[in-house]
């Protein structure tokens, strides 16, 4: 059992509580903000399988509220793009040097930043093949670098949905992605008792800031939910480097 008043359980808590607020606000940026801590607390296989666990609990109580709004056919595409792309990019992953493979994904991300910030759009719905190319991208990323994230939010934050469709359905398709990630440390026998242990002490934190985020979404325009999301698409990009 943890220590409740030991520093780096009460730092964890924190950080889970913030974490929360971004998933439940944004409906992405959670990986962003925990795994970089609870790698340093725990080491990185312990970390991230944390991280997947409590990116699981904190969008239990989102889903009841966003489900109305997801296009379940466009996150069937993208999940069966993301499941085709995870071995290439773990195939890249052992083929390749990956300080060069960060610095890529960190250039990639940026520009697309760039280019959502210069006003962009797709006109009318993405066509399949375009929700199929962000799956796999997600997924070979993913595979590639835990990042499952850029490409999604990308693929969405292009598009005319509304902030409330963009957020429904990046929460509920980051939980089949942290699914399928969970799955694979399972198999490979990553996620011990204590770990699980651990996650389950922290779900009340990440599940209380994913509440919060929630609350605040309706305060926020359809501008500062855009704003919000480029900037932690900038935090990935940045926090690629120095990771």
């Amino acid at each position: 059992m943890p220590d409740f008043l030991s520093t780096p359980f009460v730092v964890a808590a924190v950080v889970a509580v913030v974490a929360g607020m971004v998933r439940g606000f944004a409906g992405f940026g959670a990986a962003m903000v925990m795994t970089p801590v609870f790698s340093a607390l725990h080491g990185p296989a312990v970390g991230v399988a944390i991280c997947l666990l409590l990116e699981i609990a904190v969008a239990l109580p989102l889903l009841p509220g966003v489900v109305r709004l997801v296009d379940w056919r466009r996150i069937g595409l993208l999940l069966v793009g993301a499941v085709a792309g995870v071995p290439l990019g773990n195939l890249v992953l052992t083929a390749s040097e990956p300080r060069p493979m960060r610095w890529a994904i960190s250039a990639i991300v940026l520009l697309a930043v760039a280019l959502l910030a210069s006003g962009w759009r797709f006109r009318g719905r993405p066509r399949p093949g375009t929700t199929l190319a962000a799956g796999a991208s997600s997924g070979f990323l993913n595979g590639l670098a835990g990042m499952a994230g850029p490409p999604i939010a990308f693929y969405y934050l292009a598009g005319e949905d509304s902030a409330a469709g963009v957020r429904a359905n990046l929460t509920t398709y980051f939980v089949f992605v942290d699914l399928l990630a969970l799955s694979a440390f399972v198999a490979r026998d990553l996620v011990a008792w204590d770990t699980a242990v651990r996650a389950a002490f922290l779900s009340p934190a990440v599940m209380l800031g994913g509440v919060l985020g929630g609350l605040l979404f309706p305060l926020a325009s359809e501008g500062f939910y855009r704003r919000l999301a480029l900037a932690l698409l900038v935090g990935v990009a940045v926090g690629s480097l120095i990771l």
